[in-house]
């Protein structure tokens, strides 16, 4: 997630390793404080991918869930499927992409510290403050923050990743990275649908810089470019008429897969092309600290542009 691997920034402080059954510790690396989990999933994997469904749930909470309840129960918290139909559900999705979530495995200990180097140069006052996971999600995510021991984490679900971006890691390893600075540096922004729309446009147009020899289809997290392109005369009036909406339901319609009758997801890409917009003249550092009072108005001006 070809990759970009320019690296001028020091790496200096080796990351702590949160105690956990087979996790093992990604050295060296910046400050991030970073747990693989993925050690204690090939187990699982063997003892259970060729097992009845209800064996494959059972050993999922014996051998993953009990040892890494914090985790796990912050994934499967409030989920649209029950826990027991899930893990039996992405079990069958993990088979063909097997060989692919080894690469993505093995390749951690080299990746992240590169990674991190590349988003410094961006961002050098960026601070990895949050714990890192890489792990098995269940079919539940890609890229996630959640809470875990009463902390806010930041988790990589490597059987999601094979399927939905193959092997490259980088592009959204760096846009769910900048979504961690975004809220350090903008605490209290606004839970308003303009300002979601802002924050994932932004992510995706910095994941979209920083890995400029990605085709841009690949770019995390885009949606389908010509489908949202070609409802755009519809859309964006609608999603102007809305921009300080509070409602999940609208959050759903733009930034998830919730209306039959626009494009999943239409927000990252209308997102994405007002911060290239404002990009134009700007930083990425200057983009990232813009405050919500600054964004509003320049976002709602970049939208009707786009008509």
């Amino acid at each position: 997630m070809p990759m970009t691997w320019i690296t001028r920034a020091a790496v200096a402080i080796a990351m702590g390793l949160t105690a956990s059954a087979g996790a093992q510790p990604i050295q060296p690396t910046a400050d991030c404080r970073v747990t693989d989990l993925m050690p204690s999933f090939w187990p699982y994997w063997e003892a259970a991918r060729d097992a009845e469904p209800t064996d494959q749930y059972r050993l999922f909470t014996q051998m993953l869930g009990a040892p890494n309840a914090e985790v796990y129960d912050s994934i499967l918290r409030g989920l649209p499927i029950n826990a027991d139909e899930l893990v039996p559900r992405a079990m069958r999705l993990m088979r063909p992409v097997e060989p692919t979530v080894r690469v993505l495995s093995d390749q951690l200990a080299a990746d992240l510290p590169r990674q991190l180097a590349l988003f410094r140069e961006s961002f050098p006052d960026f601070r990895c403050t949050a714990p890192v996971y890489f792990l098995f999600a269940a079919g539940a995510f890609d890229g996630a923050t959640r809470q875990v021991g009463g902390r806010t984490a930041l988790l990589f679900g490597l059987d999601v990743i094979a399927q939905v971006h193959g092997e490259r890691l980088t592009p959204l390893v760096v846009h769910e990275l900048f979504h961690l600075h975004h809220n350090a540096v903008v605490p209290n922004a606004p839970d308003r649908l303009y300002w979601a729309v802002w924050k994932e446009g932004l992510a995706t147009y910095v994941s979209r810089r920083l890995n400029p020899d990605v085709a841009e289809t690949q770019v995390c997290c885009l949606p389908d470019v010509p489908a949202v392109t070609a409802a755009m005369p519809t859309l964006i009036p609608e999603l102007l008429s809305q921009l300080d909406s509070e409602r999940q339901a609208d959050y759903a319609r733009y930034l998830l897969g919730g209306a039959m009758d626009i494009p999943a997801r239409s927000g990252y890409y209308l997102g994405y092309r007002v911060a290239a917009q404002l990009g134009e003249g700007r930083s990425l550092a200057e983009l990232a600290r813009m405050p919500p009072e600054a964004v509003r108005p320049l976002l709602e001006s970049a939208l009707r542009a786009l008509r």
